[in-house]
């Protein structure tokens, strides 16, 4: 096993909610490979598909390729030789996983894409987000709250689908738009934080009179927010966009540093990916798609825009049981 990767073989009851009869001659074996464990909802959506996969009377390995394409295909090589039935895969590089995927269907195990697509082959079946609407609503909460004035761009690694899709609407809308400036522009490597931090100085250092900073990922805008403070700006002088509602970005919400960020309701895409893997591995159809993208189904979930005007709301009713709470929010136990 590569250093920092992280592998569980979970072997679960057959006598959860799932059909018995099914469950009493097949218990799928669902491998699961995500490339980080360095974000938090990671972790979070394997345990989740973890729970889900008990009901359903399945066995789960889950890996995490430690930031690693290569990592990511040895082990998903290891859980094919381990006898896998499904693979749920939330590719590193598109391109590898496609050749990863392309070998896993070979030997007849279903694929699942999750939250981000494959190159050069075609999954099975896909869970995620629409990222187009996750672009939109960047820039639409941007544009809201800064109409005109100078901005930044720090989108997410050049090398994945996942950060043109979402950038797209920054073009359509924010870099077409009259009354905004973008000053700055750069993809950042590996959804790195540290790359995130080091673009927001060096956009700073171009132009110091900057308004908002449209961030694709939230460690990606808490790196920006340490570059704010450390450039003097106070809070709400830039509005920052994110994405995951990850606790701190929830805090700098609260504090006026960071604009919006986006829940993407994975606790829905952890349950549903887990699902269709117990259907695909017994042998029964899976749920009609919400889409065919390129042939591949699509199953969507709806995101939604956080900001302070709703943040009580999402800490509250919104998020899913375990995500966030109220005190490392607003350093309290109540909202306000």
């Amino acid at each position: 096993m590569a250093a920092g990767a992280f592998v569980s073989l979970i072997t679960l009851s057959a006598c959860g909610s799932g059909s018995a009869a099914t469950q009493a001659h097949h218990s799928v074996t669902i491998g699961i490979s995500f490339w980080s464990q360095d974000q938090k909802r990671y972790p979070f959506e394997a345990q989740l598909m973890t729970q889900e996969a008990e009901k359903n009377g399945d066995k789960v390995i889950v890996n995490y390729a430690d930031n690693s394409a290569s990592t990511q295909a040895s082990q998903v090589e290891s859980m094919m030789q381990r006898g896998i039935d499904v693979l749920i895969i939330d590719p590193l590089d598109p391109t590898a996983a496609g050749a990863v995927v392309t070998k896993a269907q070979a030997q007849g195990i279903k694929v699942i894409e999750y939250d981000q697509t494959v190159k050069g082959s075609k999954a099975d079946y896909a869970v995620g987000r629409n990222n187009t609407d996750l672009g939109v609503a960047h820039a639409k909460a941007a544009l809201a709250a800064v109409p005109s004035g100078k901005y930044a761009i720090i989108r997410g690694d050049e090398g994945t689908t996942a950060a043109h899709v979402i950038g797209k609407p920054y073009d359509d809308l924010i870099k077409t738009d009259p009354n905004v400036q973008v000053v700055y522009d750069k993809y950042t490597p590996s959804w790195s934080a540290d790359g995130a931090q080091k673009e927001a100085e060096a956009a700073l250092q171009k132009d110091p009179d900057i308004k908002a900073v449209v961030v694709t990922w939230d460690e990606g805008a808490q790196a920006v927010v340490s570059a704010l403070k450390a450039d003097g700006k106070k809070p709400g002088d830039v509005f920052i966009t994110g994405t995951d509602a990850s606790t701190p970005s929830l805090a700098y919400i609260a504090q006026g540093w960071q604009g919006q960020t986006v829940w993407t309701p994975i606790d829905e895409m952890a349950t549903k990916a887990a699902d269709i893997a117990h259907a695909f591995g017994t042998g029964v159809n899976p749920p009609a798609p919400d889409a065919t993208v390129d042939g591949v189904p699509q199953a969507y979930v709806h995101i939604t825009s956080v900001t302070k005007s709703n943040l009580c709301d999402f800490v509250t009713k919104i998020a899913p049981k375990g995500w966030v709470n109220i005190h490392d929010v607003y350093g309290k136990d109540s909202c306000g």
